[in-house]
């Protein structure tokens, strides 16, 4: 993809729709490896915070669309983030919730067993991680959250 501008990030709640709409919609030109690596580094630049939902309690997690708007991320939110955008790109993927360095923290695992958001913008092969899985959604399971 092109040059990366975060410009996106500060601007208004519809700026930020409108622009991550767009990137979606470009993902589908996408090779697997290449889709997955840019991913990883759009959402790696988010604005961060320390937190923004509880992890462990899915009726506190916001919609895609209250996600995005609203425009500050803790790493959980970043793997919401992450699953949201693939899922509305119909790109196959499931959420966990796992611990990550004695913390709760949602990642996201790929059909070639690879995991985003264990190290902020990048792909990693799942069993290079050291990480103990809670919980699996699979895109069926989020239907309160994502309407397609």
């Amino acid at each position: 993809m092109e040059a990366r501008n975060l410009d996106h990030w500060f601007s208004d709640r519809q700026g930020r729709l409108l622009a991550w709409r767009e990137w979606r919609e470009k993902l589908s030109t996408l090779a697997d490896s290449e889709l997955y690596n840019e991913i990883a580094q759009w959402w790696k630049f988010v604005p961060l915070v320390n937190k923004t939902f509880d992890p462990w309690r899915m009726d506190t997690w916001p919609n895609p669309w209250d996600l995005v708007a609203g425009g500050s991320f803790c790493p959980s939110a970043q793997g919401l983030g992450i699953f949201y955008s693939l899922v509305l790109a119909r790109i196959d993927c499931e959420l966990i919730l796992a611990i990550v360095d004695d913390k709760a923290r949602l990642l996201v695992i790929l059909p070639n067993k690879k995991i985003l958001n264990y190290i902020d913008g990048e792909v990693v092969d799942i069993e290079k991680t050291d990480l103990q899985i809670l919980k699996v959604w699979a895109p069926s399971d989020m239907t309160r959250l994502v309407k397609l």
